[in-house]
């Protein structure tokens, strides 16, 4: 029963994030023609800030609602050898330790607590998502094509190796990670609640993009990605444009990766840098499952990530070595181990390019933007 609530769990939360990753990267690649290679730098913010920012902020809370008396020996011996004074200076000092102990003896019975730094993780994280998204803007939209995609992939990778190596924002092990605030540990089932908690922000961020795709700014949008020359001769500004798709784009995306931090199913209960930054998780799988559902099309990049989530991920993580053991790889010369963490990028792979070959528009087409219809006058005013 564990099993099968864990796997619920991990493909409801995969559903939720890559929804909104990718809806993300459509409002810039999709329907604003920016070509953001490096989208996961704007993912990592979402994790930086749980795992640093707002593990900090629980340390202080719990340090002074717990006296230093009732602190478990544990946490003592390490304050002793590692010569921190306070819990606060533990977050990075000694990380699992100490946030084992916040999780497990304050946040574990501060529902309210939880729910407030949940929500000041989310408000704080997209607004400094789309701060990067405006400042990665500043140089780079007006550019075109190949030099801007380059600009922000070397931009994204710039920003991945100076906050992977420095402590203050990774701790002393960026490898290993940092251990996260257990936001929904009071529920008593974490990974049930956080996964559906990620599936209606997920239905909020897609009602959200299918009203700016209807709406006059998702218009715009469109017509710079197909004609930048065009809308410059209608006196739109282009730049203005492309920024501001910056900033949703990037916002959004900082609001999955906090999603992902703590989600225990997703993230492991911590960030690290080898997670957060993921160049393949954050940037390729979102560009995959806008392709498979289609440039522009917020209906087909939900039903596209809702059938590799449900049909290819969830299983294949949990059962890979299975999968492996049964097609007998190992009689054909195959490390069972690489084929089965191999096995979910073949089969996504091998999606793209039946999607390529057969249906290149993706799953369901860019749809037309509906307007709403002028009133209908009167006969008596049409007559008047």
């Amino acid at each position: 029963m564990v099993l099968n609530e864990t796997l619920v769990a991990q493909m409801l939360a995969f559903v939720g994030i890559y929804i909104i990753v990718t809806l993300a990267l459509n409002i810039k690649a999709g329907h604003t023609g920016i070509p953001d290679f490096g989208h996961a730098m704007f993912f990592a913010v979402g994790g930086i800030v749980v795992g640093n920012l707002v593990a900090h902020l629980a340390a202080m809370l719990a340090a002074a609602a717990i006296p230093r008396s009732e602190y478990p020996p544990e946490i003592l011996e390490a304050m002793k050898e590692k010569g921190f004074n306070s819990l606060v200076e533990g977050v990075l000092v000694e990380n699992i330790k100490v946030m084992t102990f916040i999780n497990d003896y304050y946040l574990a019975h501060k529902p309210l607590v939880s729910i407030a730094l949940l929500v000041f993780a989310i408000l704080t994280a997209m607004v400094l998502g789309g701060l990067l998204g405006w400042i990665a803007s500043l140089p780079a939209l007006r550019l075109r094509g190949e030099y801007l995609a380059i600009l922000l992939l070397t931009t994204s990778e710039g920003l991945r190796i100076l906050m992977t190596y420095t402590k203050q924002v990774m701790g002393d092990t960026p490898t290993v990670g940092l251990v996260v605030p257990a936001l929904f540990r009071w529920t008593g089932n974490e990974g049930i609640v956080a996964a559906v908690f990620t599936i209606a922000v997920a239905i909020g961020v897609y009602v959200l993009m299918e009203r700016i795709h209807n709406s006059p700014a998702g218009r715009l949008f469109r017509a710079v990605r197909d004609d930048e020359d065009a809308a410059k001769a209608l006196g739109k500004d282009v730049v203005v444009v492309r920024r501001d798709a910056m900033i949703v784009g990037s916002s959004l995306a900082a609001l999955a990766g906090v999603l992902y931090s703590v989600n225990p199913t997703m993230g492991g209960s911590a960030v690290a840098a080898a997670s957060i930054y993921n160049r393949v998780f954050w940037t390729f799988w979102p560009w995959a499952l806008m392709m498979l559902g289609g440039m522009a099309s917020n209906r087909g990049i939900a039903i596209a990530t809702a059938i590799v989530g449900a049909s290819i991920v969830g299983p294949i993580r949990l059962y890979k070595d299975k999968i492996a053991a049964i097609l007998g790889v190992e009689k054909i010369g195959l490390n069972p181990d690489y084929f089965a963490n191999a096995l979910e990028y073949l089969l996504i792979g091998l999606l793209i390019i039946l999607v390529l070959a057969f249906r290149p528009q993706g799953v369901i087409p860019e749809p037309p933007s509906r307007t709403v219809p002028p009133p209908v006058e009167s006969s008596e005013k049409r007559r008047g």
